[in-house]
């Protein structure tokens, strides 16, 4: 997971990245260091809409969006 999103990666290099698994809810949630999620936010601002929170799955297809986007603009 650390390698589909650059937001990720970023807090993850910076220790600012906590993975939970709460077990009565049965998903992977990430929480992050309030300071380095504003500064992640904006260095990859496309990365959020205009949604505070956002899942996995949706980080994920912003991911593959943005790099079917890049590829296409190829090295123009």
């Amino acid at each position: 997971m650390i390698d589909e999103s650059k937001l990720v990666k970023y807090l993850w290099k910076s220790k600012a990245l906590e993975f939970r698994y709460p077990k009565h809810k049965h998903r992977l949630d990430l929480y992050a260091d309030e300071k380095y999620l504003m500064l992640g936010r904006m260095k990859h601002p496309t990365m959020f809409g205009n949604k505070g929170r956002m899942g996995f799955m949706e980080l994920y297809i912003v991911h593959k969006i943005n790099q079917r986007m890049d590829l296409a603009k190829g090295s123009t």
